[in-house]
């Protein structure tokens, strides 16, 4: 691989990692805050909990359009209005007074947040000297904004009421987004970039097709997997932190701001996970980096499964940590393996899978919920697809056998 010498867009870099942070924050506000609204509305947590599935749903699905729009019109742009407009539906959910409603601007929400990854992940790509480390310091970012979603949405929620759960993530979202646009504009001027920094051999398209087939499986799993921990644990902390509550002797808001405290730390963990994740993914072979963390995975929610209290708070941080290691060497494999021209519009398709295909895990969480006791169903759940992710991947082509020789090189993307 060939490395350029050419400048790098670091202040737009710097926009675009924070609204990483954002992204993730403002879709799992809601989680949080039906934990809140089973009093206000008196529904069941489950039937709340599902009201979220089309913004779920949402959020990868429209993926696809916004990816293209990012590969066709302008990257920059695409940017521009998923900072603005997310920032501006969340604000507006804050208003809702009905399940309805806050249905609806949970979807519009997803819609707009559904442009970060696809755009913004290709962005990286594209401006990255060292891929797997750039893409393991933006995930961190989007780690960091999985961490603190409940402890924001919790203390926002204490301190101010549910609505403000909404109304300041997404005035701070729109607010990046102005800035943006006024800060960024040697970005905007120069239009996207054809070239990425990094240059890679060609492969051949049998190759392709079969990386790209095995990883629509694999990115499937591990979103179903991320949507299905990361939704879930707020439920997980609250049911299993009561002994420690009473210890502190704590009311229920005070017990729900600490379980959302933990949920923070625990995925927290998460952002350490990318940036050891894209460490190793650049010494060592991101296919075995990729299906070792899913192995280390498996037993450890066996372990969470058996456990509560501060015990289970360590051990579903490491879960976390290997669950989020994961991804940098994902992407590594789908970006070494597919053509530049492919990869904006390969990117949303895997966001879709993983957002959009993810989604389902609401609803079979929200069902976990509402028909078992225990959270054995909940990390069987998980363990099942963490196998079908070490199957799918062990038949990934290795690094070295990446370049096809005399093969025909992929031809431009329909």
């Amino acid at each position: 691989m060939i490395a350029s010498s050419s400048s790098r867009p670091n202040r737009a870099l710097t926009f675009v990692n924070f609204s990483h942070f954002l992204n993730h924050v403002i879709m799992l506000i809601y989680p949080t805050v039906a934990l809140t609204l089973v009093d206000v509305w008196a529904l069941s947590y489950g039937e709340l909990f599902k009201l979220f599935f089309f913004a779920s749903l949402l959020y990868g699905v429209a993926a696809l359009p916004a990816g293209w729009l990012g590969d066709r019109w302008s990257s920059w742009g695409m940017l521009a209005i998923y900072m603005i407009c997310t920032g501006i539906a969340a604000f507006l959910t804050g208003f809702a007074n009905s399940p309805t409603q806050i249905a609806v601007g949970l979807a519009v929400i997803g819609i707009f947040a559904a442009i970060y990854h696809p755009v913004g992940t290709n962005f990286v790509v594209l401006h990255a000297v060292n891929r797997a480390k750039d893409l393991g310091y933006n995930g961190a970012y989007g780690t960091v904004g999985l961490a603190s979603a409940a402890f924001i949405a919790a203390g926002l929620t204490q301190l101010f009421g549910w609505r403000a759960a909404f109304f300041v993530p997404g005035a701070a979202c729109f607010l990046l987004g102005v800035g943006f646009v006024l800060f960024t504009q040697d970005v905007a001027k120069t239009g996207n970039q054809s070239k990425s920094v990094v240059e890679d051999a060609p492969v051949a398209f049998r190759t392709t097709r079969v990386v790209l087939s095995l990883m629509a499986v694999t990115a499937l799993s591990v979103g179903l997997i991320t949507q299905a921990y990361t939704s879930g644990l707020p439920k997980v902390f609250d049911d299993t932190m009561q002994a420690v509550v009473t210890a502190f002797a704590l009311d229920r808001e005070g017990g729900l701001t600490m379980s959302s405290g933990l949920v923070t730390l625990v995925i927290l963990a998460g952002a350490a996970g990318q940036i050891v994740g894209g460490s190793l993914a650049s010494k060592f072979s991101p296919k075995a980096v990729y299906i070792g963390m899913f192995a280390i995975m498996i037993p450890l929610a066996v372990m969470a499964s058996q456990l509560d209290g501060l015990p289970l708070v360590v051990v579903a941080a490491v879960m976390m940590l290997v669950i989020t290691g994961c991804l940098p060497a994902e992407n590594c494999i789908i970006v070494r393996f597919c053509p530049e021209h492919w990869r904006a519009r390969v990117f949303s398709a895997k966001f879709v899978m993983a957002l959009g295909g993810g989604s389902f895990a609401v609803l079979v969480v929200g069902e976990i919920f509402d028909r078992t006791t225990g959270f054995l169903l909940f990390y069987g759940f998980m363990i099942a697809l963490a196998a079908i992710v070490m199957l799918f991947a062990a038949f990934l082509p290795s690094m070295k056998d990446s370049v096809g020789g005399a093969a025909p090189v992929a031809g431009p993307a329909e």
